[in-house]
């Protein structure tokens, strides 16, 4: 599949009578970057409407959507995704949202705000040093909570159900009983050590050495962990019997964007920018107790 976008970029530059060279100074870039995205690259989406702006051409035409027809937006991101390089994808859809974020909360005077340079906050007279770079939103129709630097991103998207947020949570009691074996001693240890090495079965014996940890407070932790369903247990037979043996999840992941998420929460009132959300209810009430309405449904 021909890559339309770097054939377009260089069709059009040509068209203008401009050198890489130039193209790039238009934009506020280097010939090396131009030359890049015609030969399969693609462009920070951030550059996208400078881009066109320079090029006399739509987004749409960019991509070489012939003018007039309506727009799949759906189809023309997955076309604009398609010509960027695999290992940059989450990171420009991560940009992507970014922009969107901007223009969703245009409205309400965000302040003019780029892509930061790192994430922690440098010292600048507002007390923010050393924290995180986080971006709040909560306006009608979800929450929006996000970190956008060079060296560290995130964006999550959380439009609000109709029967509201809390009636998709877990039970009250299966959060506390989560909470409670992560409150042990050890139980982090235990999942840094399970999450940081190849997926497999480990005994509590091994954990214990490993971590340099009493086995009475590791089997504590690992069984905690399995009755909140965060691992998993098998048995294996060895010569003198059977024992347990513990793994996490093969598959799952949320243990990255729980604590990331945790750590949000505890930078209370340290954000890059807040908006809407103060004076607003963001839970239904009556809910959530006995783990919503669609987890009591049979």
């Amino acid at each position: 599949m021909a890559n339309v976008l770097s054939e377009r970029i260089a069709e059009l530059r040509k068209a203008k009578g401009l050198t890489q060279e130039q193209l790039g100074q238009l934009v506020g870039v280097s010939a090396q970057a131009v030359s890049k995205w015609e030969k399969g690259g693609a462009p920070d989406v951030e550059l996208l409407p400078v881009l066109t702006d320079r090029l006399g051409v739509t987004i749409d035409g960019l991509f070489g959507k012939e003018s007039g027809k309506a727009v799949d937006i759906h189809q023309a991101a997955a076309r604009w995704l398609h010509t960027v390089p695999k290992e940059q994808r989450f990171d420009q859809i991560c940009r992507l949202c970014w922009t969107l974020t901007k223009e969703l909360v245009d409205e309400v005077n965000m302040p003019d705000i780029g892509y930061l340079g790192h994430a922690v906050m440098p010292e600048d007279g507002t007390g923010l040093a050393g924290h995180w770079g986080i971006s709040r939103v909560s306006l009608d129709g979800g929450l929006m909570l996000g970190l956008h630097a060079e060296d560290f991103s995130f964006s999550t998207v959380w439009p609000e159900p109709e029967d509201g947020y809390d009636a998709h949570f877990a039970a009250m009691d299966d959060y506390r009983t989560l909470f409670s074996i992560l409150s042990k001693p050890g139980c982090l240890e235990v999942l840094e050590y399970l999450y940081s090495r190849p997926y497999r079965h480990y005994v509590p014996e091994t954990v214990a050495h490993a971590l340099a940890l009493p086995m009475e407070c590791v089997q504590t932790v690992l069984d905690g962990l399995l009755e909140a369903q965060v691992l998993e247990r098998t048995e294996l037979e060895l010569v003198d019997g059977l024992t347990n043996a513990y793994s996490r999840q093969g598959s799952d992941i949320s243990l990255i964007p729980f604590l990331y998420m945790a750590r949000c929460m505890m930078q209370r009132g340290d954000y890059l920018f807040n908006i809407g959300g103060i004076g607003k209810t963001l839970l239904r009430g009556g809910v959530w107790k006995k783990g919503g309405r669609n987890n009591n449904e049979n």
